[in-house]
């Protein structure tokens, strides 16, 4: 049977897909489709240790390895990228919800990491027709995909693939920055020099917004992002359930057989709502199972 793995945020998928391929049911780079509010394909910072599991590791750390890499050096919005380096992945579609307002458009990219090492990635190299040997010797695991992004009409016919579904993709609190705020204490001072600092030349281009407030003879500052315009898309259960239906439907149709599906809840990050997140994923497995053992 195929396997469904169930998460809470999206870059715990790299780590399934590594448990999919030691048990064996990734046994070469596969195309992703990936059904999400957002692309996921962010640029990673250099990674403190190598996203290539080193040789002289034993075998048995294979999985804690990479499930530790997950946590520490991958976020929600860059794991794609590290998945088509390892060989997981061979070229990414994303779908994306008819509510986006997406373009669809299909470009050629390529990722690799210097000399090899899976540290320091490097981005969509411009490739010569006739390139420098050195390139090769500098960038070893050069890796060419295709990326893609289209609603789920326009997805190829009869693929073998990763099926990866964000929950965020039939309902999305898209402006969870707008809920998040810090405080800090601070000092009575630099309480009392409160409009000095907010009328500094630099504060308007921070993207921040700061309060100050006293509480019990101890001071306080709320730091938060700027506050954006919200473009949530939160609709009835109803609706939820025909489009879980659409998009089922759609590949049952379309002949698609996937060989591991990952389901990331996003309720933690608030880009699926909790009270959204267990009724969705509920009926999203309901679906699913005839795609997973259709026999």
């Amino acid at each position: 049977m195929i396997p469904i793995y169930v998460f809470d945020e999206h870059n715990e998928a790299f780590y399934f897909w590594h448990e999919a391929k030691k048990d064996g049911f990734l046994n070469e780079p596969t195309d992703l489709f990936h059904v999400d509010a957002h692309h996921d394909m962010g640029r990673p910072e250099p990674f403190q240790k190598s996203l290539y599991f080193p040789d002289d590791s034993p075998p048995n750390g294979y999985l804690n390895y990479f499930q530790d890499f997950a946590r520490s050096e991958l976020n929600i919005g860059n794991y794609i990228f590290p998945a088509v380096l390892c060989g997981l992945i061979r070229n990414v579609y994303f779908i994306f919800p008819p509510w986006r307002n997406c373009k669809t458009r299909r470009t050629k990219m390529n990722v690799c990491s210097a000399f090899g090492e899976g540290k320091i990635l490097k981005y969509n190299l411009r490739i010569d027709k006739k390139p420098d040997p050195r390139i090769f010797r500098a960038y070893p695991d050069l890796t060419h995909f295709n990326f893609s992004m289209q609603e789920i009409e326009k997805i190829p016919q009869n693929r073998k693939m990763i099926l990866d579904i964000d929950l965020d993709y039939f309902a999305c609190s898209d402006t969870v920055t707008n809920r998040i705020r810090y405080e800090l204490e601070i000092t009575k001072d630099q309480f009392l020099q409160k409009e000095v600092f907010l009328q500094g030349n630099t504060l308007p281009f921070s993207g921040l917004e700061f309060g100050f407030a006293e509480k019990d003879e101890r001071f306080y500052v709320a730091v938060g992002l700027k506050k954006v315009r919200d473009r949530s898309h939160l609709p009835d259960h109803e609706e939820i359930e025909s489009e879980i239906g659409r998009v089922v439907d759609t590949f049952r149709s379309k002949k698609i057989r996937p060989v591991v599906i990952t389901l990331c809840r996003s309720s933690v990050s608030g880009y699926c709502p909790k009270e959204y997140a267990q009724f969705i994923e509920q009926k999203l497995i309901e679906r699913l199972r005839p795609l997973v053992n259709p026999g």
